[in-house]
């Protein structure tokens, strides 16, 4: 157990780099885009440090964690110049789920298809994990008077403990915060005996008293007491509670306000919704084009998983679209009018009328026209969803090229063949359907040689099993594909899956 007898009476030994505290390790070096930021706030004199979990900093740094940054609001607009500088990309929450003076930024990982995450802070904002509902002024204190580890500033760790003591207090107010922080309550002692190790008692009651007037200093040690017992949950809340009381004056939300909160961000953890950021240039459409057997699934996925740990981000497979209310019945029916009419399935009869000019089935017509209703229904969908920040990241995409795959099969000279009456007016409903589609923001054109995609292809999961015909069958119009209004980016797959997942990201973040 924890007690007023585990801090230290004497003067904390100095660092080596400077400031005193416990003792710096040489750590791994920062990721890329983290140092030049860090050089870019001292090279520019920015008054910052990061301000809570340094026992987890050179994690941070080494792009394992956020790095959590307290930035004097008189250098709000340096910091934001020195972030775009250093590469990073600001994000905002949706929702209504931020908290105000907060906010993230992003950059991309040299080294590993990965994204670094600044979470910047112009003000102390606390309370439990889902509602910070208390707003502590003495960012001025942390800010004076730092110390240094593993060069980043830091505060003193008399500072970070009482900070740590009060923020795992307020966790003990909420009944889902407990259950949440149970699950890795082994953290929150290791930090807690590596604070206890160097903190100097005098400096903390001095910061207790100073920060929090009227509050009592046995408090404190009460704290780091129950906080140090695993066992001593309720003694936990009843002190959560205490604490709350005397931090009432520094509320920033009504306690009918804060149950609102928790039961909207509540809601947003059970839809799975928690983390939906979003660009603050706003969403984006990434499509994933190219042949069978060139990695478009594999690679959408990645990206997908990469870029969905933070952002708010749909997937999407444009090939296979979902029903529609619409096309709900003919869906149903189709499959039985393919079983008897066996010479009409889709992919036969496309082959037919591209290789030999055959017209087209009533069928084969009728199902492209579905298939087309459900396209434009799910990527007008997805243009919502960007247009309100969401990532959206397309497996395959309609072209301009008439007859490419996913895109419009009927040009004129198939209209003209198939004369007056209802398969006619079907083509022609096909063609306004994929007729003023949005363009994607950016495609990602994969590309590979035959042999690897053949490779591929044999080694698939497929209901029907491997199919090398339809992948050499399919390769040209799966590549003369057009897209005049997108940015179109060409990678080659031909690369190991960790290489080629680098080069997508690199590609595609440009474009966030």
């Amino acid at each position: 157990m924890f007690s007023r007898h585990h801090l230290t009476s004497m003067q904390p030994k100095a660092h080596p780099d400077g400031g005193t505290g416990p003792e710096a390790t040489s750590g791994p070096s920062p990721k890329e885009p983290t140092r030049r930021l860090l050089a870019s706030l001292d090279r520019m004199g920015l008054r910052y440090c990061h301000w809570k979990s340094n026992l987890r900093l050179a994690d941070s740094l080494a792009g394992e964690g956020d790095l959590d940054l307290l930035i004097d609001r008189q250098d709000a607009a340096g910091f934001q110049t020195a972030l775009v500088e250093s590469g990073f990309k600001l994000a905002v929450s949706a929702n209504g789920a931020g908290h105000p003076g907060v906010f993230h930024a992003f950059a991309l990982d040299p080294d590993v298809p990965q994204l670094l995450h600044v979470h910047a802070y112009f003000q102390i904002v606390t309370g439990d994990s889902l509602v910070k509902a208390y707003h502590l002024p003495v960012e001025w204190a942390l800010l004076a008077n730092t110390r240094r580890l593993h060069g980043v500033p830091i505060p003193t760790v008399e500072a970070e403990l009482v900070l740590f003591a009060l923020r795992i207090a307020l966790k003990h107010t909420s009944l889902t915060e407990l259950f949440l922080l149970q699950r890795h309550y082994d953290l929150v002692l290791q930090e807690l005996k590596w604070l206890c190790a160097s903190a100097n008692r005098g400096k903390a009651e001095v910061l207790w008293t100073t920060w929090f007037p009227g509050t009592p200093v046995s408090l404190l040690y009460d704290l780091i007491e129950a906080i140090g017992e695993p066992r001593a949950m309720v003694r936990r809340i009843l002190l959560g509670r205490q604490v709350a009381r005397h931090l009432r004056a520094w509320r920033r939300l009504s306690t009918l306000s804060e149950a609102l909160s928790r039961m909207q961000r509540v809601l947003l953890l059970l839809l799975r919704r928690r983390r939906r950021l979003t660009p603050t240039a706003a969403g984006v459409v990434i499509a994933f084009v190219g042949p069978m057997g060139t990695g478009k699934s594999t690679l959408s996925l990645a990206s997908a998983r990469i870029l969905g740990h933070h952002f708010d981000v749909r997937a999407v497979h444009v090939g296979k679209p979902p029903a529609t209310f619409v096309s709900l019945l003919p869906r149903l029916a189709l499959p039985l009018a393919r079983r008897i009419l066996s010479g009409h399935r889709s992919s036969a009869r496309a082959e037919l009328e591209q290789q030999q000019n055959v017209p087209p089935s009533l069928l084969n017509t009728l199902w492209l026209t579905v298939l087309a209703h459900d396209r434009r229904a799910l990527l007008s969908r997805c243009w919502r969803y960007a247009a309100a920040g969401s990532i959206v990241i397309a497996d395959r995409y309609p072209s301009a090229t008439i007859g490419a795959v996913d895109s419009s099969r009927f040009d004129d000279e198939a209209l003209a063949r198939c004369g007056r009456g209802l398969k006619q007016w079907l083509m022609r409903r096909e063609r306004a359907l994929y007729t003023g589609l949005p363009q994607p923001t950016l495609v990602i054109r994969l590309t590979a040689p035959i042999e690897t995609s053949l490779k591929r292809d044999a080694v698939r999961n497929k209901k029907d099993g491997p199919d090398p015909a339809a992948v050499k069958r399919r390769r040209k119009i799966e590549t003369e594909t057009e897209f005049p209004d997108s940015r179109v980016i060409s990678v080659d797959t031909e690369q190991p899956l960790e290489e080629t997942v680098k080069a997508v990201m690199k590609a595609l973040w440009v474009s966030v």
